[in-house]
């Protein structure tokens, strides 16, 4: 007989041999049942009484001795009937409790966060940060850092360093300087870099990468602070202002 359909409405294969043996040997005490279903002692009462909780087998008691029946077949159409009632009853209240689950995941995607990073280490560790966040072919954009801030060794050194992981990763980078900075970036080793694109306007505010959803302000002087900060409506806000600048920006 096929048996899988009986699991598929909610019996455990245990209580389908228990069932069936039952069918086929009417009333019967324990040790038929476990005999011809192949169960164990210590198993057979639990199955049993799960099988009675459910309405598929009941009992009488002879001279102190329970002799268990199976029910009724339409009995199972019964349960299953119980079952769909209480699958609908389950959707309802699952469909009730949607607004508040849906809540609970847009809470977590708008929520905001601000990380604070000291030193040139937690400096290094913050770009990082933002390149581990970015997948290949992703925009890179920022703002470059002053003048004389480019001009220290180790700055530049660092620069330099990072701008060739940002092309391992194939970055498409846009970067807005500084118009006294142009001989900086037009000379090597920058004016060789793929996918690295400048413009230029006078005034640009300093030492701001946005890239995704995070925003990375720094400075480096007199000591190295920067703060990334994670939040979508902060980050478009900035891509908004970065792309105002980039269209009235010289090549």
């Amino acid at each position: 007989m096929e048996t899988a359909l009986l699991q598929q409405i909610g019996l455990n294969k245990s209580e389908v041999k228990v069932y069936l043996s039952l069918l086929e040997l009417g009333s019967s005490t324990t040790g038929p049942i476990m005999d011809n279903a192949k169960v164990s002692s210590s198993k057979i009462y639990g199955i049993l009484a799960r099988l009675i909780e459910k309405g598929l087998v009941s009992f009488v008691i002879k001279s102190k001795t329970r002799y268990y029946q199976a029910s009724n077949p339409d009995t199972l159409l019964d349960f299953v009937e119980e079952k769909e009632t209480e699958l609908k009853k389950q959707r309802q209240e699952l469909e009730n409790l949607m607004p508040q689950l849906k809540l609970k995941q847009k809470l977590l995607e708008n929520r905001q966060e601000a990380q604070v990073y000291l030193g040139w280490k937690g400096i290094m560790s913050a770009f990082n940060f933002i390149l581990d966040n970015l997948e290949e072919g992703d925009d890179y954009t920022a703002f470059a850092q002053t003048h004389l801030e480019e001009e220290s060794k180790e700055v530049k050194l660092f620069f330099i360093q990072y701008q060739k992981k940002r092309e391992r990763k194939k970055l498409n980078v846009k970067l807005i300087a500084d118009k006294s900075q142009k001989y900086i970036f037009s000379s090597e080793p920058y004016s060789r870099f793929k996918n690295f694109h400048v413009k230029y306007v006078k005034n640009s505010p300093p030492g701001i990468v946005i890239a995704k959803d995070d925003i990375f302000i720094s400075t480096f002087e007199p000591m190295p602070v920067g703060v990334v900060i994670s939040s979508k409506e902060i980050a478009y806000a900035f891509k908004k202002y970065f792309y105002n600048e980039w269209k009235r920006g010289e090549n």
